[in-house]
């Protein structure tokens, strides 16, 4: 029992290493003592030293190359495997690509990209939810201002950008970042589709938001809430670690890949 909990406990340690930021550097930075030995692809570290490192905020790439019902095994591009239960993922959806005449009314879009003014979004992606994965967005207008300032449309919104709190009934901050700013570095919109050539999405009331490619082109997905029943090997993943344990890689977001779309998939 006790060689089974030093696994265990090495196998929580490999996957800190292996999906903290900047394998290399950190891996210099670790005691020329630190010995490893192989347990399946994970780095197991067996000198009692706790490796320094890190989770990646923004997540990391993966190839799904075994699944089941209950779990998943991802390898990233270092060849390190890594197992996820899917009772330790907070939130799975899949992207699947959707050509723009499949978009109706019904669709709802979520779009980001740079504000070209005269209600014009000039993006590089869309994402269409359809049906019951419409719950997980919500109709919202939203202007960039940086990194970090969001002012959001509508009533009764806080504004945090300017210091202390404050509420914001009549939408003064947006007309005093306007004044500063003299417009929204970018926006941020989620609503029905009004058509689908040219593409256009709804804002509150009457507006609508054109939307148009970037010089790099405009790819569309359609987004659903994920099950491993369509997940397949060579399948990729995105994923952002949260938790590490000696069972599982515990997933705060998990988002699959897929290369066709839903309708052509063959379960």
């Amino acid at each position: 029992m006790k060689t089974l909990s030093n696994l265990g406990l090495a196998m929580a340690l490999g996957l800190l290493v292996a999906f903290g930021s900047g394998y290399a550097a950190r891996a210099q930075q670790l005691s020329a003592d630190a010995a490893s030995i192989p347990f399946g692809n994970f780095n197991t570290f067996v000198n009692g030293i706790q490796p320094q490192a890190r989770m990646p905020a923004q997540g990391t790439w993966a190839e799904v190359i075994n699944v089941s019902s209950r779990w998943m095994v991802i390898q990233n591009e270092q060849g390190q495997q890594f197992p996820i239960a899917s009772d330790r993922v907070r939130q799975f959806m899949i992207r699947w690509p959707m050509p723009t005449a499949a978009i109706t009314n019904r669709s709802m879009l979520e779009v980001s990209g740079a504000d070209a003014g005269s209600n014009v979004i000039v993006a590089d992606h869309v994402d269409v939810f359809e049906d019951d994965a419409q719950a997980l967005v919500t109709p919202s207008v939203n202007n960039h201002y940086g990194d970090f300032q969001t002012l959001p449309y509508g009533n009764f919104q806080t504004i945090a950008s300017y210091g202390a709190a404050q509420q914001d009934p009549f939408g003064m901050a947006a007309f005093e970042a306007y004044r500063k700013n003299a417009s929204p570095a970018k926006l941020h919109v989620v609503g029905h589709a009004v058509s689908n050539d040219p593409l256009q999405v709804a804002g509150f009331g009457m507006n609508w938001y054109n939307i148009q490619p970037s010089l790099g082109g405009l790819s569309i997905t359609q987004v659903t809430v994920g099950t491993n029943t369509y997940a397949r090997r060579g399948d990729l993943v995105y994923i952002v670690p949260e938790n590490l344990s000696p069972r599982s890689l515990d997933v705060s977001q998990l988002v699959l890949y897929k290369k066709i779309p839903l309708r052509a998939f063959q379960p």
